[in-house]
């Protein structure tokens, strides 16, 4: 009988570890999908500046930044505002 509560002793950080770890990555997913969800927004005002050359995008920035903006939107697509507050 004592093994058994010795047991569930040693288990119980581990799930209570577990959980934390869990929050802190559902936490970080979200942040990434917002930080992306607002950059898909914003990125197109870069676009001006990129098609005449300004502000040093030269050469094949103008591509990379339609990548950058295609990578966010993927990535942001799903971003939830109401989910992420509470």
């Amino acid at each position: 009988m004592s093994s058994k509560t010795s047991s569930s002793r040693i288990r119980a950080p581990m799930r209570i570890g577990a959980s934390v770890s869990s929050a802190c990555w559902n936490r970080a997913v979200a942040s990434v999908r917002a930080v992306a969800f607002w950059a898909a927004i914003i990125l197109p005002l870069a676009y001006v500046p990129a098609a005449y050359g300004a502000m040093g995008f030269e050469g094949w920035s103008p591509l990379a930044l339609i990548a950058l903006h295609a990578a966010c939107v993927v990535i942001g697509h799903d971003h939830d505002s109401a989910a992420s507050r509470s």
